[in-house]
């Protein structure tokens, strides 16, 4: 089965029409290594991704993909071409994006509610009736409602990586950034939580950019896939996901869900040899 190829947005896309949340336009961005040489992260980036859309982030390790999130997210700057949120140009980090890092970095001193919380109460904001209410909504969701005044070392892996996502969705970003939040999980909660992200995405639809090394959970999740070329990391092609929403495990079993895994799985074998 052949599959559409798209290179980038710069060369029309197949989403180019639809309201763009983020635009990158020709984006490059190098470090400063502890031993003083200069690493490329990325180079000549170009993409558009459309409000509500899912896009799954894949490619080698040290190919820029976390690079990629930060940019979006304001913590860091492109040294070269601009990356533009809902028409503006990223200067800084922005109340309107959450992020969830590959760990949950809760606070060991804090309760379960209060780690949801202490984003609000650390920007100097007062914690309103109508946030804990909120807080306690989401626990819920994350079938966490019971351990709301549980500390984290209570708490297993899966269900601290819960607390993170839901610390992420507390503020309703309308952009969410999820740097391989199930890399350190075993394979049976890695699956339950990815089934479970999709749950409440498909509640909220808000802008969701996921990176994962996890080919089955890139076709699962995607509404489309960015596939990264080695670094310097630059845009080797994009993958569109035309599978029906919602997923379940019966997609997994369907023939194209089968093409495109098989197709990804060969694009990423063979991107040491992208120039």
């Amino acid at each position: 089965m052949m599959l559409p190829r798209y290179l980038d947005a710069a060369s029309g896309d197949a989403f180019a029409h639809s309201e763009t949340a983020i635009a990158f336009h020709d984006v490059g961005h190098r470090f400063q290594a502890s031993d003083g040489s200069v690493v490329h992260a990325l180079k000549n980036i170009s993409f558009s991704i459309r409000r509500n859309e899912f896009v799954v982030v894949v490619g080698p390790s040290g190919c820029g993909k976390s690079t990629l999130l930060r940019l979006i997210s304001g913590l860091i700057v492109p040294q070269s071409g601009a990356v533009q949120v809902f028409g503006q140009p990223v200067t800084g980090p922005r109340d309107d994006i959450g992020f969830v890092f590959q760990k949950p970095t809760l606070l060991p001193w804090l309760d379960v509610i209060s780690n949801l919380t202490f984003p609000i109460t650390h920007q100097g904001r007062r914690l309103t009736s109508a946030d804990t209410d909120r807080a306690a909504e989401l626990l819920a969701l994350v079938g966490l409602k019971d351990f709301r005044h549980k500390y984290p070392d209570e708490l297993s892996g899966g269900m601290q990586q819960r607390v993170g996502i839901a610390r992420a969705l507390l503020a309703d970003p309308e952009i969410l950034l999820l740097d391989e939040p199930f890399s350190a999980l075993d394979a049976l909660t890695r699956d339950e939580l990815s089934f479970e992200l999709m749950r409440l995405w498909t509640a909220r639809r808000s802008t969701a950019v996921f990176i994962t090394h996890s080919i089955t959970e890139a076709v699962l999740m995607a509404d489309r896939i960015f596939v990264l070329a080695p670094r310097p990391g630059r845009l080797r092609e994009i993958v569109p996901v035309e599978l029906t929403r919602p997923r379940t495990l019966a997609t997994m079993r369907e023939a194209l869900f089968h093409t495109l895994s098989d197709h990804l799985r060969e694009e990423l074998l063979s991107c040491h040899e992208y120039h």
